[in-house]
């Protein structure tokens, strides 16, 4: 029995082998109008893609197209190349003496049985050109896209700071105005899925005023229409009110730069440097990780000056769409608070006197760090924001639905009272958490050293200091970077208590 089944079985493969001979003809036409719908299918979307480096692409969505394009035309380049190779042994074989051609279909038919051969592409399959032509027919929708929404490179800078900074360039300024050192830094970054990102450090110090000094830090999508200093202008108006004097000093300095004294380096300094790449992605990774996130509704800017807390409670409302993430770096003293005496009284609450000569608290130091588009996950649907607070890295008190105003307004002075109350603590923090948006202000005391140069006659040792913190400028970005690292991790230290 069992040898006239294995015999009906191998007469079965004899004949699906010799059927397969002479069924030859009629697939090897096939495959040639696969190979040839293949190949126009290529050419399309190749062309496509040639024409779309002609545009300034800066849409994240098209971006995302048209690298979902690139990887479609390298598979359709590859299936192309496997069903030509495949054509070119059936045509060697059909043209071999009748043993061979006895073997390669037995060697056919056998894989058939076993799967080993399920790489459709390599036959030519009418399924895997019809996905391809899918695409190439997509192709000319993305080109309209772009022809509708993009600028044509030779005619799109017609700001020459865009200009350069999407054309890979680093932009660099440094400047003594008397008593006042600035420095201005721009370094773009360009992602295939993104876009392309800047990061921009802004420092100020004023020798004869010390605490007056601040430091700025931003990153932000950048496209052909960005005003870059429009856009910090608009995002400091919505900082705490209380760091005014810092506000009106971003967009003074920044209004009175010379930009033709702007230096501009090539590209390769930072945007083909790995290690700028990775820090770059990294830190843009954690504050945006959805680049698109805004796009999908409607983003409405307003301003902590023309809100109530009601409609500030997301934090994303009230900066531009393109900011990723904000650092300010300042000095805040206790005269800031003077209409606020409550918030002192109450500070006294946690141990300290309730009577404050303002003038004998030194200044502390603040940072905020913003970041519009962080999406907490552990916000309960009846409330629309929360603030945390933490002293030394132990848990404070909980504030549902607040607002960035309530930071400025109640917690700040409460913060800077307690630390000058409570010689033990360095630190109090404030993380603002909203369904779209957080904010992270962090108040410190001064050190030792810091103090000395803000009450030193001489003002020498701060010239010098800022002088060659500005003169080493990769120092600052690494500087920067790792306050931007720090202050993120101080944010989720406030994150795992709750």
């Amino acid at each position: 029995m069992a040898e006239m089944l294995s015999s009906v079985v191998i007469g079965e493969a004899v004949n699906k082998i010799i059927s397969s001979l002479i069924t030859k003809d009629e697939g090897k036409h096939n495959a040639t109008e696969n190979i040839e719908r293949l190949e126009m299918a290529h050419i399309k979307m190749e062309s496509v893609l040639h024409m779309a480096d002609k545009w300034n692409i800066t849409d994240a969505t098209l971006l995302r197209w048209q690298n979902k394009l690139k990887r479609a035309t390298l598979e359709c380049d590859e299936a192309l190349r496997r069903c030509k190779k495949r054509a070119l042994e059936e045509e060697e074989t059909s043209q071999s003496w009748f043993p061979k051609r006895i073997a390669h279909a037995t060697k056919s038919f056998i894989s058939s049985v076993i799967g080993s051969d399920s790489d459709e592409s390599s036959n030519g399959s009418g399924d895997v050109v019809r996905r391809f032509e899918w695409f190439a027919d997509g192709a000319n929708e993305f080109l309209k896209f772009i022809e509708f929404g993009g600028t044509p490179r030779k005619y799109m800078f017609f700001n020459p700071l865009i200009g350069h900074l999407l054309s890979g360039k680093s932009m660099r300024y440094r400047g003594v105005q008397g008593s006042k050192l600035y420095y201005l830094g721009i370094r773009p970054m360009s992602f295939a899925d993104r876009g392309v990102e800047a990061m921009v450090a802004f420092v100020f110090q004023d020798f004869k005023e010390p605490t007056k000094g601040f430091c700025l830090g931003f990153m932000l999508r950048l496209s052909e229409s960005t005003d870059i200093f429009g856009v910090i202008i608009k995002s400091m108006e919505s900082v705490t009110p209380h760091c005014k004097f810092a506000s009106e000093g971003v967009k003074r300095g920044l209004i009175q730069l010379p930009t033709q004294d702007f230096s501009w380096l090539p590209y390769s300094l930072y945007s083909k440097n790995k290690y700028w790449e990775n820090i770059h992605s990294i830190l843009t990774q954690w504050y945006r990780p959805n680049p698109l996130c805004c796009n999908e509704h409607k983003h409405n800017l307003t301003t902590s000056s023309s809100s109530t807390c009601n409609t500030t409670r997301l934090v994303s409302s009230m900066f531009p769409e393109e900011v990723i993430v904000m650092l300010l770096q300042c000095h805040v003293s206790l005269s800031n608070y003077q209409q606020k005496s409550s918030h002192l009284t109450s500070a006294a609450g946690h141990g300290g006197s309730s009577s404050l000569n303002n003038s004998d608290v030194p200044p502390v130091k603040l940072a905020v760090l913003i970041i519009p588009h962080d999406s907490p996950k552990d916000i309960d649907p009846p409330a629309e924001s929360y603030a945390l607070e933490m002293i030394d890295e132990k848990e404070g008190m909980a504030h549902t639905n607040a607002c960035l105003p309530d930071l400025d307004e109640k917690l700040l002075p409460k913060a800077i009272g307690y630390l000058h109350q409570n010689s033990e603590s360095k630190t109090y923090q404030m993380c603002l958490k909203s369904r779209h948006g957080t904010a992270h202000l962090c108040v410190e005391k001064m050190s030792a050293h810091m103090r000395r140069v803000c009450t030193s006659k001489s003002k020498t040792t701060a010239r010098q200091a800022g002088h060659k913190r500005v003169r080493d400028s990769v120092g600052l970005w690494k500087e920067l970077s790792r306050d931007f690292l720090n202050l993120n991790y101080r944010r989720s230290g406030v994150a795992d208590w709750t």
